[in-house]
């Protein structure tokens, strides 16, 4: 019987690897319950001292949530809101706090719930050939699974920019931004591999880890920050657009004109983020926004994790999710719909009403992500 995770002991390493390679390791149910299992046998088990955590296939470690399995169980009648993004937060949660140290590795293709599982433990190793990014405002969702806290810790506006618009990040930018650690070419990750695995080298996972890294470079979205701090510091979207029009047209934004930027080409980039921000979903940009704001000052990642449960779980009652996923779909399988816009309602900035969504932000749940710790009690499971 195929799993979704495979997992094995060498040495005094336990290694989990998404077994999913031909969705690129999406998570669903299964992964995600799989992976909690695991985890919990491992954490009191005296012969493994650490965790390593990768992905099958060439093609990358993790493209997300398999919102595919959600649409499917949406129509089955399934509260997916408190079952699915519960279950995934409580992981991610589990992963971060995990007692002993874990490894990860992001090669090629790491979206959204990829960096998730990735992105909170011990040592995050990306390779050369990665490709990260927070999609969801592309198909009417909003970075989930702590992605919030994680990007608000980002220097300046950078996370905003990066949450709002989607953006691919390479490894350097990850290291830079703080989303992962060190740099190993992909053609050493199997000494990688290896060493963890090796016992008799007494040496800490994150310093066997560092013995493989490589300067990863100057990252390149960082030379664009002057112009992202400008123009994605405003208090509403709408506003960030129109700093972002401004900008692109020569005015001075916030003490900055594009011909005194670091990059270059700061009014085309400007121009190209106005545009892109228009193609996106209105209603996962507002509320993309309100929650990265609102996961700064003093929040914890246990904070963002019940936060996004609200929103996620507000998100499955919205049409856009939907017909992202959709769209997102058709995409995937007819060249045809690509590029076209989804049909978002509402359509417009304007017709957002922000009354539901703080109230979606800030109702308790029933059902939280840790009512009682990390557990999942047993009226809940």
């Amino acid at each position: 019987m195929h799993s979704p995770v495979n997992a094995a002991v060498a040495g005094n390493l336990g290694r989990l690897s998404l077994n999913r390679p031909d969705s690129i390791n999406a998570i669903d149910l299964e992964m995600m319950h799989a992976l909690t299992e695991q985890l919990d046998a491992w954490a009191d088990d005296p012969a493994v001292e650490a965790v390593l955590l990768d992905g099958a296939g060439e093609y990358g470690f993790c493209a997300g949530g398999d919102f595919r399995e959600i649409l499917a169980r949406a129509a089955e009648g399934m509260t997916i809101g408190s079952v699915f993004f519960r279950d995934e937060y409580r992981l991610i949660a589990k992963l971060a706090e995990f007692p002993k140290p874990i490894v990860s590795i992001m090669h090629g293709m790491t979206m959204g719930g990829g960096i998730s599982l990735a992105g909170h433990v011990a040592t995050r190793v990306v390779t050369d050939r990665v490709k990260l990014g927070q999609p969801e405002t592309g198909y009417g969702f909003v970075p989930d699974g702590g992605a919030t806290w994680r990007l608000a810790r980002t220097p300046g506006e950078i996370g905003t920019y990066l949450a709002l618009n989607s953006v691919d990040l390479t490894a350097a930018d990850a290291i830079a931004l703080g989303l992962a650690d060190v740099l190993v070419p992909a053609e050493r990750i199997g000494e990688l591999v290896a060493a963890l695995e090796d016992a008799e080298d007494a040496a800490a996972p994150g310093e066997k880890v560092r013995r493989f890294a490589i300067d990863a470079g100057p990252a390149p979205v960082l030379d664009q920050r002057d112009w992202i701090d400008a123009c994605y510091s405003a208090d509403s979207v709408q506003a960030i657009l129109e700093r972002l029009w401004s900008f692109s047209n020569g005015e001075e934004v916030a003490g900055l004109r594009a011909s005194d930027s670091n990059d270059p080409d700061a009014a085309a980039h400007a121009a190209e983020a106005a545009d892109a921000l228009l193609r996106l979903s209105p209603t996962a940009l507002v509320a993309t926004l309100r929650s990265v704001r609102a996961a700064r000052d003093g929040e914890t990642l246990r904070d963002a994790l019940e936060r996004e449960l609200r929103l996620a779980r507000w998100f499955t009652t919205q049409p856009d999710l939907f017909t992202g996923v959709q769209a997102l779909v058709a995409q995937n399988t007819n060249s045809l719909h690509q590029g076209s816009v989804p049909d978002w309602k509402p359509a417009d900035l304007a017709d957002v009403d922000l009354v539901d969504i703080v109230a979606a932000m800030e109702t308790q749940l029933r059902h939280s992500v840790f009512p009682r710790g990390l557990g999942i009690p047993e009226d809940e499971a």
